[in-house]
């Protein structure tokens, strides 16, 4: 609906240069475009590309694309005509959503960014998108800005805050977008995101990383404890807040050698590694 329909017509007339011409498309007695035939070969008169659009309601409708009586070079011509039968349909509509935080500690604070696209580039600004949790209640709301995301041209989009669950474990969460209310009628959609829900941290674990033999710190490397992560500053240290529990622990960086192990962690606790330079050669980038 409401789109821009290419057409480009073509006369048929075995002996005759029609150039000059003209061609109209009529919507009942409402005329909604001309073009003028440009170009005359192979037996055939023919116009240029040109645009029409399409109505803004949803169903079919009728286009009638007509020569009309008219004069050319001195000579007059009858009318011919061609009706057409078009059906136009909702515009569609696409979600994005980025910047889920994970792992969220129950009941505490998240936000999440949405986007939703029209597939005629419609201005969505103003729209509201809806969250649910994994039962379909609503938990969150958010109003589409009037200004595209940077470097897109139609993707609106909104920050929502929202309240992590209750229980912890592997959650999955829906955006809606109804495409309600909206100029042109659109056909809403769905997006699904997912994080890891956990109990508050207890426990704060210091973890430093050096290069083995030299004893020097290594900054930027990865730390995980279960589903906590970090990265060490430039002293080598990262800290990592977890609550009691036993987990695996993994230490790596590009051009190092890995280590993990199991730990339990049931106190504030300090750990430290050594990690060895792997030759140029066997080195593996991110």
């Amino acid at each position: 609906m409401g789109a821009a329909v290419v057409l480009q017509v073509r006369v048929l007339d075995a002996a005759r240069n029609l150039r000059g011409g003209r061609i109209e498309v009529m919507a009942g007695e409402a005329l909604v475009a001309t073009a003028e035939l440009v170009e005359y070969r192979d037996d055939f008169n023919e116009t240029d590309e040109f645009t029409v659009r399409a109505p803004t309601s949803v169903g079919a409708f009728s286009w009638t694309v007509q020569f009309p009586i008219q004069e050319i070079d001195g000579i007059a011509y009858a009318e011919c005509a061609l009706p057409l039968t078009l059906r136009t349909a909702p515009h569609r509509t696409s979600l994005a959503v980025w910047g889920v935080p994970s792992p969220v500690r129950t009941l505490d604070r998240l936000t999440i960014m949405v986007g939703v696209k029209s597939s005629g580039a419609c201005a969505l600004g103003g729209a509201k998108i809806e969250i649910h949790d994994h039962t379909g209640a609503t938990i969150g709301a958010g109003i589409l800005g009037e200004t595209p995301w940077p470097g897109t041209d139609s993707l609106h989009w909104t920050q929502v805050a929202l309240t992590g669950p209750s229980a912890e474990g592997p959650q999955c969460w829906r955006v809606a977008f109804a495409a309600a209310d909206l100029q042109l009628p659109h056909i809403g959609s769905m997006a699904e995101f997912g994080f890891i829900a956990v109990k508050p941290p207890e426990h704060s674990v210091a973890v430093s990383v050096f290069e083995s033999g030299a004893l020097t710190p290594v900054a930027e490397t990865q730390i995980a404890v279960g589903p906590y992560r970090a990265a060490t500053d430039k002293a080598g240290l990262a800290r990592i807040e977890v609550p009691t529990g036993t987990y695996d622990l993994a230490v790596w960086k590009s051009g190092f050698t890995a280590t993990s192990k199991t730990i339990e962690i049931v106190k504030d606790m300090s750990m430290q590694f050594e990690l060895i330079r792997l030759p140029k050669e066997l080195t593996v980038w991110d």
